[in-house]
């Protein structure tokens, strides 16, 4: 009964706030995170990136380069931002290693030691389901962890600074004269060679929190509620009233990222702008990226904010709703063996709400005389999360094993703190045996959707408004222009969309492997126009979808609970094309036209 009358409060306290805090687009190209929807290291093609603090506060940010595949973590790198400071970092292929390989020449203090990156690092592949080529691309978080106390500075700190203390209990107030060091003055800051004054406070600053399990000194990380979201357990403007993200106070924002796809080769760019959101939490969330049980925090599933917002048709007001939580933390439910299923969060829709449309268009340009070619990316971040990933849950995958406790879509949270044995961890909201212990035959069944998600029917035109209607398996072919046939299945994290012209094959643009990318031959007589992905909308809503039915709590999915309807897929990416004019190859990247459910 307690437990019931805090989530009615807390749910209370969301209704009255949601006009202050609500997940959305930042339009403006900065938030709290940023996502790129794409890399490549193929066929001569290396990925820049580049990160900026728009702001005059400190930052700490995660950087993290997922597979094409599965979505699952292959570096993890935390970033700490001086004011105004960029980082720029380069991905490539290592000829001697077939991996893909970063390397920076940015001075920029990060952790693990920025001289690691600066010789260059490779991915590595720990996942039976994934291949060294789904290693090759793959797309992009960067999420804001929080700002790093900086006392007389402009983040809200109560005039406290994130320190090491040398008596080895932080108050917030830096004597130097005593020993005590600053993280952010003598430490991030650069000099006037630009270069930060000390990046060993980083390293240093982790091993004093370390130090002693009961005071409070430099970084300590955070850590999340029973309910399977961020939690901070004192005020999340001062650096060190309690433990969690000791040193770091709410994260502000003010992040921006962008990519540059180059063909060294042909000396071709294709630039990409990342998606920026803001308002996703209010409380920091600082992990260390080699902690083997917390590598995956923060997340896009681990911010506090449960409200989310879009604009209406007349863009003359706001449309929000408070989103459920998953059952059980994501983390628990993905398949990454044999790495261990760690924590990822219970709240994955609000993003996934405000990134959905169900519709997207792009262009395209094959022409034969110069060598046209067009790759169209679409991402989708949140199916790690669960988000329309072609399964349902079940608490039971395996009959022949005893199902979890619980069952889910029945409006219960089965979700408990249980000991996570592979790790020796205790973890919150995860599937239970009623011992304590993990059951690990929850997951996602594949089985009533076989032809895996997403789902969409695909049109394309000319110049002149011809139309034709591209049918995949199982329908008759040509199909009859105006249908839609929903049967092109999209199965993986990235989607390299290749338009192959009907005069001949046309080579993949980014190089994509062939076992991973998708060709798409149109008629003849298609060689420049657009091309449009239309999503069922009546699967993939998420008031009545069933698979997020099993997957949210309370029972329905968002069901009754909402004011307004949310529909489509969390859908991020750009059409690439290139031609040969004159002497040399240009390139161009267009961002996807959007149909959003704005009802």
């Amino acid at each position: 009964m307690l437990k019931g009358l805090k989530f009615f409060i807390a749910l209370l306290f969301i209704a009255v706030t949601n006009t202050a805090f609500s997940v959305h687009i930042n339009h403006d190209r900065t938030g709290q995170v940023a996502l790129l929807p794409y890399y490549t290291v193929n066929s001569n093609f290396i990925t820049n990136f580049t990160l900026t603090n728009t702001t005059d506060k400190y930052k700490a940010v995660r950087v993290r380069l997922l597979d094409s595949r599965i979505g699952a973590d292959l570096l993890n790198i935390n970033l700490y931002l001086s004011p105004y400071d960029v980082w720029n970092a380069t991905l490539r292929m290592n000829p001697e290693t077939g991996r893909p390989n970063l390397i920076t020449e940015d001075e920029s203090c990060t952790y693990p030691d920025k001289a690691e990156f600066q010789a260059g690092f490779d991915l590595e592949n720990p996942y039976t389901v994934t291949t060294d080529d789904d290693l090759t691309e793959g797309y992009l978080e960067i999420i804001e962890m929080g700002d790093i106390a900086d006392g007389a500075g402009s983040a809200l700190d109560g005039g406290f600074e994130a320190e090491i203390d040398a008596g080895g209990v932080a108050d917030g107030v830096v004597d130097s004269g005593a020993g005590d060091r600053s993280i952010t003055m003598y430490g991030l800051l650069h000099d006037p060679y630009g270069l930060p004054e000390d990046c060993s406070v980083v390293a240093d600053a982790w091993i004093a929190g370390a130090a002693s399990a009961s005071d409070i000194n430099g970084f300590e990380q955070g850590s999340m509620s029973s309910e399977g979201i961020a939690q901070d357990s004192g005020d999340p403007a001062l650096p060190y009233d309690n433990s969690d993200n000791a040193g770091l106070v709410a994260p502000s924002g003010g992040i921006n990222a962008y990519g540059i796809m180059i063909n060294v080769a042909a000396g071709t760019a294709f630039v990409q702008e990342g998606v920026h959101i803001d308002r996703y939490t209010t409380v920091p969330q600082h992990y260390l990226p080699d902690d083997p049980v917390n590598y995956r925090l923060p997340s896009l599933a681990s911010g506090d904010v449960r409200e989310a917002y879009k604009t209406n048709t007349l863009g003359d007001g706001m449309i929000s709703d408070t989103m459920p939580l998953t059952e059980y933390d994501t983390g628990a439910l993905q398949d990454i063996s044999p790495m261990p299923s760690v924590p990822m969060g219970s709240n994955p829709l609000p993003i996934a709400a405000i990134l959905s449309a169900y519709v997207v268009s792009a262009p395209y340009f094959v022409e034969a005389n110069v060598n046209g070619e067009t790759d169209i990316v679409l991402t989708f971040p949140m199916r790690k999360h669960g988000i329309f990933n072609g399964g349902t849950l079940s608490n039971q995958l395996d009959s022949n094993e005893t199902a979890c406790v619980g069952a889910s879509g029945d409006g219960v949270d089965d979700g408990r703190e249980i000991s996570l044995a592979s790790l020796s961890a205790v973890v919150q909201d995860y599937p239970h045996n009623g011992l304590g212990e993990h059951c690990t035959n929850a997951g996602y069944d594949t089985s009533q959707d076989t032809r895996g998600d997403i789902l969409t029917g695909l049109s394309y035109y000319d110049y002149e408004e011809q139309a034709a209607v591209m049918c995949f398996d199982g329908c008759v072919s040509p199909a009859p222009v105006g249908s839609i046939v929903r049967n092109y299945v999209m199965d993986r994290s990235v989607n390299v969309n290749r338009i192959v012209r009907d005069s001949g094959n046309t080579i993949p643009l980014f190089g994509t492997p062939s076992s991973n990318e998708f060709a798409l031959n149109f008629d003849a007589g298609f060689e420049a126009g657009w091309v449009t992905f239309d999503i069922d909308p009546a699967k993939y809503i998420y008031e009545n979808n069933a698979g997020l039915s099993a997957l949210t709590e309370p029972v329905g999915g968002l069901g009754a609970g909402v004011n307004n309807s949310w529909s489509g897929v969390p859908i991020i990416g750009f059409s690439a094309m290139t031609a040969n004019v004159g002497p040399g190859q240009v390139g161009e990247t267009i961002e996807l036209i959007r149909v959003t459910n704005r009802d």
